[in-house]
């Protein structure tokens, strides 16, 4: 065997077991989320004064997802959610009828959310939820476009929420 054969089956060999490796690391993460809810969303079923409060266990949560390293738009996002959920439904927030919850996806107990979620970027989801199960959801993609415009980047939020909310 010649030097050259010799490195290309050890390239050959490489790339297959990285491919074998994807592919189980794949396989696994997608029965870990088939089979996870939330730690929020079963948190939602487990209290009774907090299901009294809020409607028979009915809510909806704001998730904003990010990574650990995150540009100056991101943090935007994530502030100006911060004050739209804050300025325009404290009494939610205050009752547990709406939750606000910025999560890392990259920490390994909030990977699940990637497929959830179907996420490709940072993202802010609103989800409805009775009884700890997902009722429906929705990324709000125009946070994107709007973080130069705080005012129409806050309403936005809040029209998206007040409709989840009055679904309820």
């Amino acid at each position: 065997m010649t030097y050259k054969s010799a490195i290309r089956l050890l390239l050959l060999l490489f790339a297959g077991a990285s491919v074998v490796f994807l592919v189980v690391q794949q396989v696994r993460d997608k029965n870990a989320s088939a089979s996870a809810t939330s730690a929020v969303e079963v948190a939602a079923a487990s209290d009774p004064a907090q299901s009294a409060r809020t409607g028979g266990g009915q809510k909806v949560l704001a998730y904003y997802f990010y990574t650990t390293v995150r540009c100056p738009t991101c943090r935007k996002i994530e502030a100006f959610t911060d004050e739209a959920l804050k300025l325009g439904f404290p009494e939610a927030l205050r009752s547990g009828l709406l939750e606000w919850h910025p999560v890392n996806v990259q920490l390994p107990e909030n990977r699940h959310f990637i497929n959830d979620y179907q996420l490709f970027t940072k993202s802010l989801v609103i989800v409805r939820v009775r009884d700890g199960k997902r009722l429906e959801w929705k990324n709000l993609e125009k946070v994107w476009e709007l973080t130069g415009n705080k005012q129409a980047f806050l309403s936005y939020v809040q029209d998206e929420v007040r409709e989840y909310l009055r679904r309820g």
